[in-house]
């Protein structure tokens, strides 16, 4: 009994150990600093969306599984048990007895065959496996729509985070114009009034500032949310995003816009409706089917006669197992039920499959100009977005620069202190423009490359 206890505590400390570390490596996960590209693939294993479609995925597989298994014969087996009394009808002579307690069991093994069905069987097979098909190309586009949000989502969250820091480094900047004022207003060089239009600008940016940082919070909020994190207080991110040369060649648009998942299931739909028109054919066809069983019976009341020729002792008990022996019947039949008329159901039914085939390769030819669309659209939308970025970048080098030489020449006293808080303003503007262009581009830049 100790020994037993002694071992039930050292699993329990050994469950205990494990559970902590799996706890431990799971807010490990939660604290270290997280990429894009991490973001992306954490959100592909966790999204409850990609859960709930791999489910109807399964679900497929069980439905391709069945058709499969529909091509072999069925078999079953029953058995039963009675008790009658009165006027009784013995299921083994077909007699009648009366006044009597009569006991009775059966036992059966039956088989069916579907030999030919029109080739429903198969037509339902080819079609599973189709849908399954399908069904795969469906999870690869909502991955590629979770992959685009959660990409969306971690950039915007990047650019209120560098939104933020712009607004850190405006109030910094005007914390530094108001020291300097304040020296300049004690030496006699500058006003009173300068000092106090700094002090009203630090406050204002100091309220940019906490926009900005409630903005961030927002954002980082969002993306925790779609990636499943509950504990979003821990979570921060690197931007490790680059701003690439990219291709303007239009050349692959073909290629892409057939490759998409979506396209091809459009292309897969048309299969299957196809396939439900072979399937409401085969209702013209004949079907033969075979079947086959073996069944036998016991019954109290039932004798065995022993020859002997005294009516009082001329019958025997029967014992059970030899009258299950003696009461075997097999047999073996065939059934071919040919269709005459089904009130044109069957022919209303080709029709309408035939539509939809019709309705599917409408759809495909909508799918096609739509992804065109979208494939044009995006390669112009990341050509400006690159051009954008590069025209942020020039006007923040410039807006630095000039800064810089109006605050140089305020503190000489050749400059006004309104030229200088204008080129000031100008800046914090052109640093906002800068970021907010950069992230669209690299956002415009990675949805072209899911393509």
């Amino acid at each position: 009994m100790i020994n037993k206890f002694i071992v039930l505590l050292v699993a329990y400390v050994c469950c205990c150990c494990i559970s902590s570390k799996a706890l431990a490596q799971r807010d490990t996960i939660t604290t270290e600093p997280w990429t894009l590209d991490s973001c992306v693939t954490y959100a592909l294993a966790h999204n409850i969306d990609i859960k709930r479609k791999e489910l109807e995925y399964n679900a497929k597989e069980i439905v391709l599984n069945e058709s499969k298994w529909a091509f072999y014969p069925n078999f079953s087996f029953s058995t039963s048990g009675l008790c009658s009394s009165g006027r009784v009808l013995d299921q083994t002579t077909y007699e009648f007895i009366k006044n009597s307690l009569v006991g009775s069991s059966n036992v059966s093994v039956n088989g069916s065959l579907n030999i030919f069905s029109g080739m429903n069987k198969v037509y339902a097979y080819q079609k599973a496996k189709l849908d399954l098909l399908s069904m795969t190309t469906k999870l690869e586009s909502l991955q590629n729509d979770v992959r685009n949000r959660v990409i969306a989502a971690a950039l915007e969250y990047m650019c209120a985070e560098a939104d933020c820091q712009s607004a850190l480094t405006a109030k910094a900047l005007l914390e530094s114009q108001v020291r300097r004022i304040s020296v300049l207003v004690e030496s006699g060089v500058a006003v009173e009034s300068d000092y106090l239009l700094a002090k009203s600008n630090l406050f204002a940016a100091e309220c940019d500032y906490y926009a900005a940082e409630g903005m961030m919070e927002k954002k980082k909020m969002d993306l925790c949310q779609l990636l499943e994190i509950k504990d979003y207080s821990s979570f921060s991110i690197i931007d490790d995003t680059d701003t690439p040369e990219i291709d303007y060649s239009w050349g692959n648009a073909a290629i892409s816009v057939y490759s998409k998942p979506e396209y091809r299931s459009a292309e897969l739909s048309i299969e299957m409706a196809k396939k439900d028109v072979l399937l409401a054919q085969s209702a013209f066809y004949p079907s033969l089917f075979l079947y086959a069983g073996y069944g036998s019976g016991y019954s109290t009341a039932r004798r065995k006669t022993n020859g002997n020729t005294d009516e009082a002792n001329r019958f025997e008990n029967y014992p059970f197992f030899a009258q299950f022996r003696d009461n075997g019947c097999s047999y073996i039949s065939l059934c071919l039920t040919i269709p005459l008329f089904n009130g044109m159901s069957a022919r209303n039914s080709v029709k309408k499959k035939k539509m939809a085939v019709k309705n599917a390769e409408y759809n495909l030819c909508e799918i096609e100009k739509k992804l065109n669309k979208e494939y044009t659209q995006t390669i112009i939308n990341c050509r400006i977005a690159y051009k954008k970025y590069l025209a942020a970048q020039e006007r923040l080098h410039y807006a630095e620069e000039a800064e810089r030489q109006l605050r140089e020449r305020y503190e000489l006293g050749t400059s006004d202190y309104n030229d200088w808080n204008v080129a000031a303003t100008e800046l914090a503007k052109a640093r906002y423009s800068f970021v907010e262009a950069k992230y669209i581009f690299i956002f415009e830049k990675k949805i072209l490359g899911l393509f």
